[in-house]
């Protein structure tokens, strides 16, 4: 773990002293090391017939777990609207077209948002099936943790060039600066009951799956490396669907919660593939919040799953 942490944020600091440089590559070699990562996760996975054979158990902990994260963050939203903002930023202008465009077009554009996912689902499917070949075995023992190294150092290099956080919280209210916070508090809320329900976990272990927050990359591999591949796959399964649900039911989230509660189900995802979806069943008003909220989020996955984890 030690290691890990070293990877991550020296890399960060490497990156504040050199924010005057942009490094605009950086952003092709994270994709590509995420993918890496995941197909080796899959391998791994593929390799073990007993984790295989309750992949359809894994996946139903994993979308139980969601729901009620969700529901809970939804919760959390409408509270911290209705009571703590009173509705201040209400746009004036009414939303009527949160479903953005019609029939096929309106799918295959919640597709493309979601392609991202998508890609990272099929590289651990593939994993998975070169696992079952037999791959595992012919793979460098270290492969996993160097390829996570080097995942994790350019995303602290991407963290100490990062300016948008700063970018994102001028103009904004005040309570709104809180509202990441409200994410995080009811996305644990929503996990521990989770971990009432499938007790054969500890409570912590669930907590570090909640606090990838949408981020599936980086927390379902962090967890992988330390926790072991079941609880990953989880926290892989758990963080793609968070992204879909907060694409896709945006309007029910709106409609029964307000417009924060789609804000805090998309978690880290709210700043870039869930931003559209939010833009148009919020308001354009609400996307400075959304942003910054997605930033604040992504920016704590780094620091949380390292931490519950350790536990």
């Amino acid at each position: 773990m030690l290691n890990v942490l070293l990877a991550l944020w020296g890399s960060a600091l490497l990156g504040w002293l050199c924010r005057k440089w942009p490094q605009t590559w950086l952003g092709d070699l994270l994709t590509l090391t995420v993918w890496m990562m995941l197909l080796l996760i899959g391998i791994e996975v593929g390799s073990n017939e007993m984790l295989m054979q309750s992949l359809g158990k894994l996946g139903l902990e994993s979308a139980v777990a969601t729901l009620l994260a969700s529901v809970s963050c939804c919760i959390g939203a409408w509270w911290f609207w209705k009571y703590v903002c009173k509705g201040e930023q209400l746009p004036r202008e009414k939303v009527t077209d949160v479903a953005g465009p019609k029939g096929w077009r309106r799918w295959w554009a919640i597709f493309r948002r979601l392609q991202d996912s998508l890609i990272i689902l099929l590289c651990f499917i593939l994993g998975c099936f070169l696992g079952t070949l037999g791959v595992y075995a012919y793979l460098p023992a270290d492969a996993a943790f160097y390829c996570l190294c080097l995942l994790l150092a350019c995303v602290g290099f991407s963290i100490g060039q990062s300016r948008d956080l700063v970018k994102s919280m001028k103009g904004m209210k005040k309570k709104m600066l809180f509202l990441p916070l409200v994410t995080m508090v009811f996305t644990w809320v929503g996990m521990l009951i989770a971990s009432c329900i499938y007790s054969d976990r500890s409570w912590t272990e669930w907590l570090a799956v909640g606090s990838g927050f949408g981020y599936y990359s980086l927390s379902s591999i962090l967890i992988t490396e330390v926790k072991g591949a079941e609880l990953g796959t989880i926290a892989l399964l758990y963080n793609v669907i968070r992204e879909i649900l907060a694409i896709v039911l945006v309007p029910l989230w709106v409609r029964y919660f307000g417009p924060l509660a789609p804000i805090s189900v998309g978690g880290a995802t709210s700043a870039d593939s869930t931003l559209p979806a939010i833009s148009r069943g919020c308001g354009e008003k609400f996307v400075p919040v959304s942003v910054f909220h997605g930033i604040a989020v992504d920016f704590s996955v780094p620091f949380l799953v390292p931490f519950f984890c350790a536990w």
